[in-house]
């Protein structure tokens, strides 16, 4: 049954990182499960061909050079350039013959378009949802548009060393702690950032590892580990939902399973004793949703240290140098992860509220 107390919620979104993809799918999927009348937009879908073309070359120079990403991070990004002209007037109807109401937006990069659709619609509202703790270079427009935003949901506040909401997943109930043997799960982000891989050999004498890669190049045999892939080639720029995801065998076949309320990884999340991976903001979520504490590997650019400082502050993660320097290792993990799970139970889970705000708009 559909849900009339509001009109059409538009959730704007971006592939820049699958940190910023992830969340607004989630809440897409979840929001759609209860009746609401939502879509999902993806910015980079709007870019005109060369702009595309260029996205494309960008990612992959980012994959074969993390110093790349380390300098953008740096830079405040304009999108609007970028944007085909032809593409946004054919949003903007749609947008206007949907009845669009209420925006959530999970990427800055939709500011200034935002702004446009509320000159012509004065009375739509707009919320923001920022997932890194600190204000990105994605998020440059973020002062200078304060007024147009109606409502901050950002999941994390790095100045008040905060955490305002936990996304709640029905589907993921992870494992009691006690019933996880002794394995780690390691990745480098969505787009298989850093040296992540050669960090599994510091593991494997204690622990059964859990590498996951998306470039299968990468992966090779490794003793006491199981190897994870999202589909080779998958691409969000022209394909939509969650990644497929599946274990690599030993003779390099995946068995691929879609999930269509929330990426695969979290199943194996769900299980470990820690990750291991950067500090992005879907990383701190992942470790909210799933109870497990976090290992840090070296941070890419200011928006990770910042998050990694949040983590290290309440005391829900530790970086891989302090962890190894440890000589009550599994003592560690264990009470990281009982105050994640008492801070888990003090946060407002972030659907209820925004349910309440859409409630009372």
């Amino acid at each position: 049954m559909k849900n009339k107390e509001v009109h059409t919620i538009n959730i704007v979104s971006s592939i820049i990182g699958y940190g910023v993809y992830f969340p607004a799918l989630m809440i897409y999927e979840q929001l759609k499960t209860l009746g609401y009348e939502v879509n999902i937009y993806i910015i980079e879908r709007f870019f005109d061909e060369n702009a595309m073309t260029e996205f494309e070359r960008t990612k992959a120079a980012f994959k074969k050079d993390v110093r790349l990403v380390q300098i953008a991070s740096r830079i405040p990004v304009k999108y609007t350039k970028k944007l085909s002209d032809e593409k946004l007037e054919t949003l903007f109807y749609e947008w206007k013959t949907n009845n669009s109401t209420h925006f959530l937006c999970f990427s800055g990069l939709w500011l200034e378009t935002l702004q446009s659709y509320k000159k012509q619609q004065p009375n739509c509202t707009i919320d923001c949802c920022r997932v890194d703790s600190a204000v990105s270079s994605t998020w440059g427009k973020f002062a200078e548009l304060n007024e147009l935003i109606t409502n901050d949901l950002s999941f994390f506040n790095a100045s008040e060393n905060k955490i305002n909401y936990v996304l709640n997943i029905p589907e993921i109930q992870p494992l009691p702690y006690s019933e996880r043997k002794n394995t780690v799960t390691i990745h480098g982000g969505g787009w298989d950032l850093g040296n992540f891989a050669t960090t599994t050999e510091q593991f494997t004498q204690n622990y059964h590892v859990n590498l996951i890669v998306n470039d299968l190049k990468i992966a090779s045999k490794i003793e006491n580990s199981t190897l994870y892939a999202n589909k080779p080639n998958w691409n969000p720029l022209y394909e939509n939902g969650f990644p497929p995801f599946g274990r690599i065998d030993s003779d390099r076949t995946i068995a691929f399973e879609t999930n269509q309320k929330h990426p695969g990884i979290l199943n194996v999340l769900a299980k470990s004793n820690a990750i291991v991976s950067k500090p992005g903001g879907m990383t701190l979520m992942d470790s909210l949703i799933t109870e497990t504490p976090l290992i840090f590997l070296k941070t890419v650019g200011k928006n990770e240290n910042s998050n990694q400082k949040l983590w290290e502050t309440l005391q829900l993660g530790i970086s891989i140098e302090t962890w190894q320097k440890s000589d009550k290792q599994a003592t560690l993990l264990n009470e990281i992860h009982e105050r994640i799970i008492s801070i888990k139970k003090e946060t407002p889970c972030f659907l209820k509220t925004y349910i309440n705000l859409l409630a009372n708009s």
